[in-house]
């Protein structure tokens, strides 16, 4: 039986957020109509030279995300990240710059390809790569910057890639935050080498498990290619002789996408507009209403030189005196997709326990913990906001539940004695 999923702007109830929020992802009925279809027809392999919801998906992304440049889907988003390391063909034992702020799998998806990630600090205010702390980590290893548009805060482009110029590193932008994302008008992943996207989970376009990645290089794309599509898939794009005689064996890994996940990412696509707009106006409608009702906390102020996108999580700061648990613990009571924010790379026992990388034969600096105040500053106090119950608008005449939820949050603290 084909399962009956909420088309875009159905109605639904919203105002009690402990049990009527409607939660992202979910897809269209011609969404659910075509992996149906799918299961009717029963191949799902995906394996022949190619498919057309899989080069349906990949134009898309191209048109949406980074317009004139050469797309691949893979079947996650760290499988992308993965990919891109290896094409651009970085030597063993190069170090590569990254944020300790980032995703994991932005820092550990190099590893297999012998890459040691070097951790340096954030800027305390953009949430992005602190370019003067990495400047002082570079040594004649350094071969590579990876940023991070974590939250769906773009990094100062233009900064980042006279840094890469001067310092001859390739750039590397994982976009998986950041859909529709735009800095000064420019698409965020137009400025990389390799851009990547996880269309995975609860991101903006989700086919439960996928992954993007884009260059404007053909032969790094012809690269991607062969290690990690199959051969048939592989043959039928590379040009390069060399590389297709590679193709014919592929490389021993097997990343290829499902016909589903092209599908349901495809779906998410084309609404993209729909929804970084709603977004906006939630986030827009939520702060007004978090400042009437719970000044204690304050929004960080919106990303400087973002025109398009919108925050992929929310994050709000705590006063001092007002503990950051206590006000978790208020909002989730109160039915607020709350929590706090992931702690940085540098505190993962990768990175402080010696011992550790060693059981697989890893090289991985250990970072002096007290080298990250800008990422201190940036993550103190911090309360984050999934965001999963605004990918809709409110219909009209409904009343916004986080006015209630908000109200209810502050009646509990002020009990505790915590505002």
């Amino acid at each position: 039986m084909t399962a009956t999923l909420p088309t875009i702007g159905a109605p639904r109830r919203t105002a009690d957020l402990l049990g009527e929020a409607l939660l992202w992802p979910w897809w269209s009925e011609d969404a659910a109509s075509t992996v149906q279809a799918l299961l009717d027809e029963g191949d799902m392999a995906a394996a022949e030279a190619g498919h057309p919801l899989i080069d349906a998906c990949e134009q898309l992304a191209a048109d949406a995300l980074v317009p004139e440049r050469l797309t691949m889907m893979c079947d996650s988003g760290t499988a992308a990240l993965e990919t891109a390391y290896a094409a651009l063909r970085l030597e063993p034992g190069s170090e590569v710059l990254v944020a300790t702020n980032s995703f994991r799998a932005t820092v550990t998806a190099m590893l297999p390809k012998g890459l040691v990630p070097v951790l340096c600090d954030t800027d305390p205010v953009t949430g992005g790569i602190d370019l003067d702390d990495a400047a002082a980590r570079i040594t004649p290893r350094t071969a590579a910057l990876t940023i991070t548009h974590m939250w769906g805060r773009p990094v100062a482009l233009d900064a980042v890639r006279r840094f890469c110029a001067r310092h001859q590193l390739a750039l590397i932008a994982d976009c998986s935050h950041a859909h529709g994302l735009a800095w000064q008008g420019q698409p965020v992943g137009l400025a990389a080498d390799v851009a990547v996207w996880s269309c995975g989970t609860w991101k903006m376009a989700s086919g439960g498990k996928g992954g993007l990645l884009a260059t404007r290089d053909r032969d790094t794309w012809e690269r991607a290619l062969v290690l990690s599509q199959p051969k048939h898939r592989a043959l039928a794009r590379v040009r390069n002789e060399r590389l297709r005689a590679l193709a014919v064996t592929g490389l021993g890994h097997n990343r290829r996408p499902s016909a589903v996940s092209a599908a349901l990412v495809a779906d998410h696509l084309r609404r993209l507009p729909h929804t970084t707009a709603t977004k906006n106006e939630r986030q827009a409608a939520v702060e007004r209403l978090l400042a009437r009702h719970l000044p204690a906390l304050t929004p960080l102020p919106d990303p400087a030189g973002r025109t398009a996108g919108a925050l992929y999580k929310w994050h709000w700061r705590a006063a001092l005196g007002h503990p950051v648990d206590a006000v978790v613990q208020a909002l989730r009571a109160a039915g607020v997709r709350a929590g706090q924010p992931a702690r940085p790379m540098h505190e993962a026992p990768l990175f402080t326990d010696p011992d550790l990388a060693s059981h697989l034969g890893l090289h991985i600096p250990l970072p002096d913990p007290g080298s990250f105040p800008g990422a201190a500053r940036l993550l103190d106090r911090l309360v984050e906001i999934d965001t999963r119950d605004m990918y809709e608008p409110l219909p009209p005449g409904d009343p916004d539940p986080y006015d209630d939820a908000l109200t209810a949050a502050a009646e509990r603290l002020a009990v505790a004695g915590s505002c």
